[in-house]
């Protein structure tokens, strides 16, 4: 739950790979989804001097507000009790507040404008999966300059209707993405947000051609045309799931 001791045992094993192994510094990435997603964005705010690219896909950007989306009428479900358990109870005053905050990306995202960072979540997470978009679309505005903020008064009309709000551009096609079609995107110099046709989940194909262009020092590569294909399961919208 994104405790100082949960990052530091991120930063030990990269000593620990680098100091036991043929570790090139410069091709040092990191990946997650869901609750990796967040431990993703919480990395790139925490130690953006680590690595050369950091992908995240729904992560939870907000413990505190997560933690109100799965708590209505005074009952919580597993996500919200598991987040109590790790605060010593619900983070709505004192110490448990702002210890939500601090395992949030939200309060450290403003030091991940130097790292490549890919933020990703499909369009109908929140409705049937566990991280409501929403987490993303706040990431990025974290990270960015004030001139290339996402208008907040668009996010939950977005996240409701899961259709663009007035003025929001449609993607361009990204064959990398394969059957997730982006919907939005926006990219401002390293940091770069993706709403794509689908839900709680990761696209690897993507994600992981995205970080084989990063090196450590050098602006975020966007342009992935040569991609190696990868034999990945049906977009969870189209398969059930």
């Amino acid at each position: 739950m994104g405790s100082d001791r949960a990052v530091q045992d991120i930063v030990e094993a990269v000593v620990w790979a680098k100091q036991n192994g043929a570790v090139d510094d410069t091709l040092i990435y990191l990946v997650g989804v869901s609750g990796g997603g967040h431990m993703a964005l919480l990395m790139a705010g925490r130690h953006p001097e680590l690595w050369a690219g950091v992908s995240a896909w729904c992560g939870i950007s907000d413990l505190a507000q997560w933690h109100a989306e799965h708590a209505h009428d005074r009952k919580t479900d597993s996500y919200a009790q598991n987040l109590e358990a790790a605060l010593g109870g619900a983070p709505d005053t004192g110490t448990r507040k702002q210890d939500a905050a601090h395992r949030s990306p939200l309060m450290w995202l403003k030091n991940a404008a130097t790292v490549p960072l890919d933020i990703n979540a499909g369009v109908d997470d929140g409705h049937t999966g566990s991280v409501p978009f929403i987490h993303s679309l706040r990431a990025f505005n974290a990270v960015v300059d004030p001139s290339d903020l996402l208008p907040s008064d668009g996010f939950q009309p977005f996240f409701t209707t899961r259709k663009l709000p007035p003025g929001w551009l449609a993607a361009q096609p990204d064959k990398v993405y394969g059957e997730w079609t982006p919907i939005f995107r926006k990219t401002t110099r390293n940091t770069r947000i993706t709403i794509f046709q689908g839900g709680h989940e990761i696209v690897q194909q993507a994600a992981l051609n995205w970080l084989a262009k990063q090196r450590k020092g050098q602006p975020a590569v966007w342009d992935v045309n040569d991609f190696i294909q990868l034999d990945t399961p049906a977009p969870a919208s189209k398969s059930g799931k």
